[in-house]
C-alpha cells in the first residue's frame, strides 16, 4: 500500500450541457488542485478535448487544467501507456495530499477514461471516489421524448457493429437498441434504415452548440455522421 495524504476523484461531465454536470462533480471540480482532462494532439500541437470544451464553460481556474493526450488509433499501445503515465503523476499527487479530478464527458464508468486507471488504483489502495453524470444516450432518450425502456424491455448499447447481421441479431433480442460511435458504420447504417423503416433517434454532439437531431430518414440521408453520435432504435416496440 502506497503512503498517500490526497485523494483522486474520477468525475464525469455529462454529455456536454454544462448545466447537466452535478452539484456533487461541480463542487469536487472547484476544490480539485489538478484538474486531468483527455484530449487529442493534433500535427501542429493544437490541443483538442470534447472534456475541455466543457470544463471552460465551468467558471474554473483554469490555471489547474492538464492535458493527457490520449491517441485515437485502433492500436491502443500509445493509450496503454498514457494511461500508465496518468496513474504515476496521480501516485505522486496523492503521496503529497493533493485532491486532483480525472474528468470524462458522459458518465465515468461508461467508455470513460478513468475506467483504464482502475486497477492500478485498486492494486495499489489509492484513496479514490468515482461521481458518476448523464451519458449521452440517456439525454437522448430525453430529446427524443420517447422511453427508452419500460415494463419489461431489454436495452443493449453497442459501441460498434461489424454488420448488418449483427445490427439483425441484437435488434432481435432487444425493444431498445443504442448504437455509439456511429462514424464507423455510417457507410450502410442509412440504407439499412431506410429499407426496414425503422423507428430511431439519431443524435450528434448533444448537449452542445453543435446539437444536431433527426427522427427522419429524409434529414439523415446526406447527413456526415461525426465520431460523437448516437442512433437509438426502437426496434421491437
Amino acid at each position: 500500500m502506497i503512503e498517500q495524504k490526497g485523494k483522486v476523484i474520477g468525475v464525469a461531465l455529462g454529455p456536454g450541457d454544462p448545466d447537466l454536470i452535478t452539484i456533487k462533480a461541480l463542487k469536487c471540480l472547484q476544490s480539485a488542485e489538478k484538474i486531468y482532462f483527455p484530449a487529442t494532439t493534433g500535427p501542429k500541437g493544437e490541443i483538442s478535448s470534447f472534456s475541455l470544451l466543457i470544463l471552460k464553460q465551468l467558471n474554473l481556474e483554469e490555471s489547474r487544467f492538464v492535458p493527457v493526450n490520449v491517441p485515437m488509433s485502433k492500436d491502443r499501445t500509445l493509450a496503454e501507456k498514457a494511461y500508465s503515465d496518468l496513474y504515476l503523476k496521480i501516485e505522486q499527487d496523492v503521496k503529497v495530499g493533493k485532491q486532483v479530478a480525472v474528468v470524462s464527458e458522459g458518465d465515468i464508468s461508461f467508455f470513460s477514461t478513468f475506467s483504464y486507471l482502475l486497477n492500478d488504483l485498486n492494486k495499489n489502495q489509492i484513496n479514490f471516489e468515482m461521481i458518476p453524470g448523464v451519458p449521452a444516450f440517456i439525454l437522448g432518450g430525453s430529446i427524443g421524448k420517447l422511453p427508452l425502456v419500460t415494463l419489461q424491455d431489454k436495452l443493449t448499447v453497442a459501441p460498434d457493429i461489424k454488420n448488418e447481421e449483427e445490427l439483425k441479431f441484437l435488434l432481435k433480442q432487444n425493444e431498445t437498441l443504442v448504437l455509439m460511435k456511429m462514424s464507423k458504420i455510417r457507410d450502410w447504417i442509412k440504407e439499412y434504415i431506410e429499407q426496414n423503416k425503422f423507428q430511431f433517434f439519431y443524435g450528434e454532439y448533444l448537449g452542445t452548440k453543435k446539437q444536431y437531431t433527426c427522427k427522419d430518414i429524409d434529414s439523415l440521408r446526406d447527413r456526415k455522421i461525426p465520431y460523437f453520435a448516437i442512433l437509438i432504435f426502437y426496434g421491437n416496440k
